[in-house]
């Protein structure tokens, strides 16, 4: 078999297989994101409710009474000051979707088994299977082009590291998100960019422009698409001039670009114009930019969701940039340019972690171009004798690592948007939960093997028997006749603890026995009390901060990192934590409750120990 043919059946086959093997399609298009993108599309052409949705929402809840209702969430579906609805999301995902849909549709209109209104299985299937489809197609395109400046082993390797060892598998198989479809997008944009520059031609323009259109209807800050087409193959200062006088002496080409640039873009502006009464309308408010304070090393590098964490073998690609001028110097303005000032607006945005996302989403669309610049790194070491098994070991080793940790994902083993090194560590390589990880996962402290820690001294016992404060109970304990119920946004429980004695070796054992009426249950975790532990040293600076969820603990036989704790039985919210290293005799903890919620829980039995090992 053919390489192109034999490369595509295979993603084809690994992703199908994922897709279904993963199996959210039949739940995805229900929650986040993906709704929100989806339900422009069961709005226009089924309910024609848009600048409403009530219509769309209710046939939601009907046929998934667990979707939350975007109208009740503060960055979901909002109201303008003309009194419409608007989704924030851009079109451009919709767009995309519709050719799917519409096939759904109408197989549903035809069959008795489905109904056609928008969330039968026809449609979670088709539009499910959509972003693999297009990001096949972008395979198909990619391969054509890195063989043509790349020998096909080296296609083989760019291509099989993108497809199995990078998050696009967790974007084509387990959401249905912007990224996979840009994925292609791009993929088409450099074919196109190519072509253009090969034999100009008044059409190519057309289609690059309503390409660029269709990118920045899928998501805005992507307008500097237009960088991919304008910088291609310009390697000197001579270069770019010589583009600007192609251009002014063509300019016919820009004028066909923006013109179909414009007729893409324009049905996001009527939208907006309907929604609000304006041309120009900033749906994500509340949601800004920074662009004083990029965060492109914590976009990069932070074990919450951090792109080179979760996808390392991409590292590969930015080393490849070195050598790329030597094999194919034609995409390398257009890769430093686009990809530096891609990151440093995505990361300039306030939530860099980018939820949901196995590693950083936003570099899903990068990609295409990237590749480039990884096909020349493998092209670099497979020259060299002492570094020619590096592509075929990272290859493997980072396709297990992604392979594994998307169906951790599935598995709520983790949740790398909110990450750590801590939490990494004790996850790395899970087939399931534990308590230290679950403690490392709300406390960002590596957990130690408590069978090998030997008991040195208690620092407090506190059972609130004769602690005087308005907030002790004497309705329920867990010893004793007292027990602490918390209703405020602050309880503190021991201003100053003494460290005394304490060394910078030792391990420190916090915990709090909690009780949870049912009337008090809540459901999401992160309504739940905190217990903060913070170090002050002799001066009274804060030197340490560490805290655990508290109702995560009662109940959670399971560990779960989701679990918002049972209700009607006592459970002991506990974790260890390593002393700080200039710690002394001066040095006190402040220990208190954080309940911006004011959830009511009954705590009893607070304690800190200390450990050696």
């Amino acid at each position: 078999m053919k390489q192109r043919p034999f490369l595509l059946l295979l993603i084809a086959l690994v992703y199908v297989a994922g897709f279904f093997l993963l199996d959210r399609w039949k739940t995805t298009l229900y929650y986040g994101d993906s709704n929100s993108y989806y339900l422009h599309v069961v709005s226009f052409f089924i309910y024609n409710d848009v600048g409403d949705y009530d219509r769309s929402i209710s046939s939601l809840r009907e046929v998934n009474p667990a979707s939350p209702d975007p109208r009740e969430d503060e960055f979901g579906i909002r109201l303008t000051d003309k009194g419409r609805r608007y989704i924030k999301y851009t079109l451009g995902v919709p767009v995309m979707e519709a050719p799917f849909f519409l096939l759904a549709h109408a197989y549903a209109k035809i069959s008795p088994a489905y109904p056609a209104n928008g969330w039968s299985k026809p449609y979670l299937l088709a539009v499910g299977l959509s972003t693999i489809c297009y990001v096949l197609f972008g395979f198909f395109l990619l391969i054509g082009i890195l063989n043509r400046h790349f020998p096909k082993g080296i296609t083989t390797y760019a291509v099989l590291a993108i497809a199995l060892a990078t998050n696009l598998f967790y974007h084509a198989t387990y959401v249905t998100m912007a990224h996979g479809f840009l994925f292609f997008d791009y993929c088409l944009l450099i074919y196109l960019s190519i072509k253009f520059y090969e034999r100009p031609a008044s059409w190519k323009a057309l289609a690059i422009g309503a390409l660029t259109g269709l990118i920045t209807l899928t998501r805005v800050p992507e307008l500097i698409s237009v960088l991919i087409p304008l910088l291609w193959g310009v390697l000197s200062r001579q270069d770019l001039k010589e583009r600007y006088r192609f251009f002014t002496r063509n300019y016919v080409y820009l004028l066909l670009a923006g013109a179909a640039f414009l007729v893409l873009f324009s049905p996001q502006v009527l939208y907006w114009h309907y929604v609000s009464g304006e041309l120009i309308f900033n749906p994500y408010q509340g949601e800004g930019f920074n662009f004083l304070k990029p965060r492109i090393h914590k976009g990069w590098f932070h074990f919450a969701n951090g792109w080179l964490i979760y996808t390392p073998i991409m590292a590969f690609s930015l080393i490849g940039l070195f050598f790329l001028k030597r094999s194919f110097p034609a995409p390398l303005l257009p890769i430093l340019a686009f990809v530096g000032l891609h990151a440093y607006i995505h990361y300039s945005y306030y939530a860099w972690q980018y939820y949901p996302g196995l590693g950083s989403r936003p570099m899903v669309e990068t990609y295409p171009l990237l590749a480039f610049g990884l096909a020349a790194c493998w092209l670099f070491f497979t020259q060299k004798r002492w570094l020619c098994w590096i592509p075929i070991v990272a290859i493997a080793g980072f396709t297990w690592l992604n392979l594994f940790q998307t169906w951790q994902m599935k598995e709520g083993l983790i949740w790398s948007e909110r990450g750590s090194w801590a939490f990494y560590y004790e996850t790395f390589g899970a087939r399931k939960p534990s308590l230290k990880a679950l403690r490392a996962f709300d406390s960002n402290e590596i957990q130690p093997d408590s069978s090998k820690l030997a008991f040195a001294k208690t620092i407090l016992a506190e059972g609130f028997e004769a602690y005087r404060h308005p907030a002790v109970d004497s309705s329920l304990s867990h010893q004793g006749n007292f027990s602490f119920l918390t209703q405020q946004e602050f309880d503190t429980l021991r201003h100053q603890a003494p460290l005394t004695g304490v060394q910078a070796v030792d391990w420190l054992r916090f915990g709090v026995y909690a009780y949870m009426r049912a009337e008090d249950r809540i459901r999401n975790r992160d309504l739940g009390p905190m217990l903060f532990v913070e170090w002050y040293d002799e001066k009274g600076v804060k030197k340490k901060s560490t805290h655990v969820r508290i109702p995560s603990y009662i109940g959670n036989d399971a560990y779960s990192i989701w679990s918002a704790g049972e209700p009607d039985q006592w459970g002991e919210a506990a974790f260890f934590a390593r002393a700080p290293r200039k710690v002394n005799a001066g040095w006190h903890l402040k220990i208190f409750v954080k309940n911006p919620y004011r959830t009511r829980l009954h705590l009893d039995d607070l304690r800190v120990e200390v450990y050696g090992e």
